[in-house]
């Protein structure tokens, strides 16, 4: 039995039931099977204990231990979402980052869920924001993959992904992100067409000079909205930007002091763009052209980012925020970016 109740809009405490692990679906075991089944009727049939131990012909002492375990285990999590932003912890956010606007989400939770009800909000900041004829860039990210969910339209825009494809991003695929967006927008969307990353410098040079490349990278010059997310590069990496590649090129950059990944930009605490000789490899947005964009959303969740949102936003490629509540309080302790630090 799989359960998978999405986060609600509105108000409520939202209760899901997760997927086992690992890389494919497999039957689950004998004692997941008795979680799910206590859980169900406890959270979403709101039985009692004592009603669940008669029907299942066991004490109610199993079915308190089976909760426990199915909330420990990550069968059970739970999120507290008002489905609303803190207008004054928001506007303080902003203040502080020094950023054009910042949108705190009153979510508390699981990373995913969180995650996910910070891509929700996204997407309906965005639909408040864009309009008809502009040219939308679309980064990549797990928050991304929630942002249409609550949207069944969006004004006619043009969609371009900001980065070439990334071996990594099997499970939260860019472009299929693309095609959700077109559906709901009627206009015209491009791809970049080639990989992200390239081992060969030469071969990745040679690939920028090709015609339809050329004119994806030129085209970025005519973005007016970007919305990206924003990864975690070092002491611990969160995302999937360099999650492929070679290990030397991987060992290079957590030496080279980068704390953020932006569109597959490495950044140090600072703002300042890492230089780990990887943009010979890397086909992407450049850092110009993104600091050239009149707004850009970076959709971000989980405190443990704080560092690397901060280094975004002081780099200047980043001017608004969409985050949760724990995020927001973590960055409100980092120092504060004045006008001058900003690169």
């Amino acid at each position: 039995m799989a359960i998978n109740e999405a986060p609600p809009r509105t108000g409520g405490t939202h209760r899901s039931m997760s997927r086992t692990g690992g890389t494919a679906l497999r039957p689950a075991s004998p004692d997941r099977r008795d979680m799910m089944v206590v859980s169900k009727a406890y959270y979403l049939e709101h039985r009692s204990k004592v009603e669940i131990a008669d029907a299942l012909g066991i004490s109610r002492f199993r079915v308190a231990r089976l909760l426990v375990q199915a909330e420990e285990s990550g069968v059970v999590t739970h999120t507290l979402n008002s489905g609303g932003m803190l207008p004054e912890l928001s506007e303080a956010l902003a203040r502080h980052l020094n950023i054009h606007n910042a949108v705190v989400l009153e979510v508390y939770g699981d990373v995913p869920s969180v995650r996910t009800a910070v891509g929700r909000a996204t997407g309906l900041h965005l639909h408040d924001l864009i309009e008809e004829g502009e040219v939308l860039g679309i980064g990549w990210g797990r928050t991304l993959n929630a942002m249409f969910d609550d949207l069944d339209e969006l004004p006619n825009v043009e969609i371009r992904l900001l980065t070439g494809r990334n071996a990594g991003d099997k499970g939260n695929s860019a472009r299929g992100l693309l095609r959700r967006a077109l559906a709901i927008t009627g206009g015209q969307g491009y791809p970049f067409p080639a990989p992200f990353f390239i081992d060969d410098a030469r071969t990745a040079n040679a690939l920028r000079r090709q015609p339809n490349v050329a004119a994806t990278v030129a085209a970025f010059s005519r973005i007016t909205t970007a919305v990206v997310t924003i990864g975690v590069i070092g002491p611990r990496p969160v995302g999937v930007a360099y999650s492929t590649l070679p290990a030397h090129f991987s060992e290079q950059l957590m030496r080279s002091g980068a704390v953020a990944e932006l569109c597959g930009i490495a950044l140090g605490a600072e703002g300042e763009v890492v230089d780990a000789r990887l943009e010979r490899h890397c086909l992407s947005i450049s850092p110009s052209q993104l600091r050239r964009v009149n707004r850009v959303i970076a959709a971000v969740s989980d405190p443990v980012k704080a560092r690397a949102v901060r280094a975004a936003c002081v780099s200047g490629m980043v001017n608004e925020l969409v985050l949760d509540v724990g995020l927001a309080q973590a960055l409100l302790s980092l120092p504060r970016i004045c006008p001058d630090d900003l690169n």
